[in-house]
């Protein structure tokens, strides 16, 4: 068994698709990095089998493996962040899961930290550990990846460019996959679980919880991938975006390809919601499918694509756009979401290397100590993760 002592970074859940996505951006990112060595990188899980296969799958002999158990307690998850510069939380579902624990190990080992999450119950509890964190120094960012992630800073590109939080009245968020984009049966599974997930959207201000699947929308994502049907479904950029910009109006749509696929989430909607929310009936319904689901990739491919839009308040003059429209689009959400996650990770690193003075680091750091939002992130930060995101896309009107 390797010691935290032998790792700079540690990607927890690193064997799945989205963590091995993320290993495989850190180490390119890392390589290229003009501040400093590339860093060690470990993989944090259960099975020693798992993290052997990808790491010979990277290609990546360097890679270091190291025990990590989230359900093991407080002292286990302390003693196996410690160490560390940074711990990468990939592994999923998060889906009643309402506890950060790992971030509350990292907060106590004063280990930087960020998290790939699809439920903003918890992000919430995340975000209430911001004191602490700032009190032990390290800065932690929840809910990063494509989306939510990198959409988050996209609604506050857009709201900054439409001019402020003032003029901006409403961010609409609108996501299509092509297939399944790759995605694994935890992935697969975890979509399952939202069909059973109230919606959070905002309206006039207020909390409006909505059932999923609802409210379809026809929505342009441009070039590539034309108009495709959305419908709502609960994404934590929604509440985030609000509390971080102060926008009265925003909710999220999804929609996926071929149109059956579509309608069969319709249909799955319609099981009882207690078989729904069952984790583990969700994740052998989504292993039990992945033969078709692989066959049916094969035919629509793994394209990701998002929109997001901000209106005005209608555009009271003084040369007020009425509305301001990003588009983003990759070939591969698998390797995207990885990208985007490494993105973000190689930018609460900067600064944090070890290598120069107390002083310079403070003057390099762009994510200040502390639980952020991405929506939160200064102009800075937004921009450099941006710069890495928008890397092999085949659509970036930003």
């Amino acid at each position: 068994m390797e010691s935290s002592s032998t790792f700079d970074v540690l990607v927890v859940g690193g064997s799945g698709r989205v963590g091995a996505s993320t290993v495989h951006w850190l180490n390119k990112l890392s390589r290229r990095c003009s501040e400093g060595i590339p860093f060690r990188l470990a993989i944090g899980g259960r099975s020693r089998a798992n993290f052997e296969s990808v790491r010979n799958r990277l290609q990546l002999p360097e890679l270091v493996f190291s025990p990590v158990d989230l359900d093991a307690g407080a002292e286990s998850l302390v003693s196996a962040v410690r160490g560390a510069r940074l711990v990468v939380h990939t592994a999923g579902p998060f889906q009643g899961r309402s506890q950060p624990d790992l971030l509350r190990a990292c907060i106590a080992a004063e280990v930087a930290y960020c998290d790939v999450c699809d439920e903003f119950a918890f992000s919430r509890h995340a975000r209430e550990l911001s004191g602490a964190a700032a009190a032990a120094g390290i800065p932690a960012v929840v809910s990063c990846g494509i989306w939510p992630g990198v959409s988050a800073l996209l609604a506050a590109e857009a709201v900054q460019q439409l001019g402020g939080p003032q003029v901006c009245d409403r961010v609409d968020l609108s996501f299509f996959t092509a297939g399944s984009g790759g995605a694994g049966p935890t992935i697969v599974s975890a979509t399952f679980l939202l069909l059973a997930t109230r919606v959070l959207t905002y309206v006039d201000g207020m909390l409006a919880c909505k059932e999923p699947w609802t409210e379809r929308r026809v929505i342009d994502f441009g070039d590539g991938v034309g108009r495709q049907a959305c419908f709502l479904l609960d994404n934590p950029d929604v509440p985030t975006t609000v509390e971080s910009l102060g926008v009265a109006n925003c909710a999220s749509r999804f929609g996926t390809a071929p149109a059956a696929w579509n309608n069969l989430f319709a249909a799955i909607k319609l099981l009882p919601d207690d078989l729904l929310l069952n984790r583990d009936a969700m994740q052998r319904l989504a292993r039990f499918s992945m033969p078709i689901i692989r066959a049916v990739d094969q035919w629509v491919g793994a394209t990701n694509a998002m929109r997001i839009d901000a209106c005005s308040k209608g555009g009271e003059g003084n040369g007020t756009p009425d509305r301001i429209t990003l588009r983003c689009v990759h070939a591969d959400l698998q390797d995207c979401v990885g990208q985007a996650t490494a993105a973000f990770a190689m930018e609460m690193l900067r600064g944090r290397s070890g290598h120069s003075t107390a002083e310079q680091t403070t003057a390099e750091q762009t994510i200040p100590a502390g639980v952020w939002y991405p929506a939160e992130l200064q102009a800075t930060a937004r921009n450099n993760i941006l710069n890495v995101a928008r890397e092999q896309a085949l659509v970036w009107e930003v």
